[in-house]
């Protein structure tokens, strides 16, 4: 299928641009129906087992919140007053129905367990805690950007082919985003 754009001039009728772009067919018959194309999604790898210290409780709590990490991110996060906005622990809590003690508990052991991370971003005018979720075990996207594979190099690094693992170095090296 093709999509075609253009920009015309209401005043003078003159076309100003066109764009093409090629888009997968909605329906295929060997393919079958493209379904939900452009809703946001969370993938899980069968071949991927959950660290052996999660109850099944807790990965059921960990699949109920991939439901909410943002788009292309991985970051668990809303639309808020302003843009996007990360989940705070009680907001956590509330998503997968704990107490705050008991939130605060279980996102302290998705981080230890390396199924989240909490990154603290500091602006000019504030600083704001995200958590973001192992694209080992959730993923919303089909390629990892930088700053994820920055987040959780340690466990990416035994799963990469050495040539990716290269590559992010080179250009996390070129933006001095290396750490060391």
């Amino acid at each position: 299928m093709i999509k075609k754009t253009q920009i015309i001039d209401n005043e003078t009728g003159k076309l100003c641009s066109t764009k093409v772009q090629y888009i997968s067919a909605a329906f295929r018959e060997d393919r079958g129906y493209l379904f939900w194309a452009r809703k946001n999604f969370a993938k899980s790898f069968q071949d991927v087992p959950y660290p052996p210290e999660m109850s099944f409780d807790e990965i059921g709590q960990m699949a109920v919140l991939a439901k909410h990490i943002w788009a292309d991110t991985n970051m668990l996060g809303y639309r808020g007053n302003g843009g996007v906005k990360p989940y705070n622990v009680e907001q956590i809590g509330q998503i997968i129905k704990v107490g705050r003690r008991q939130a605060y508990r279980f996102v302290n052991k998705m981080i230890r367990l390396g199924m989240m991370a909490k990154v603290k971003i500091k602006t000019k005018t504030r600083t704001e805690m995200q958590f973001y979720v192992n694209p080992i075990y959730f993923f919303s996207s089909n390629r990892i950007p930088l700053n994820l594979y920055l987040i959780f190099r340690e466990q990416l690094d035994e799963v990469l082919p050495e040539w990716v693992k290269a590559k992010f170095m080179e250009i996390a090296q070129k933006q001095d985003l290396a750490g060391g």
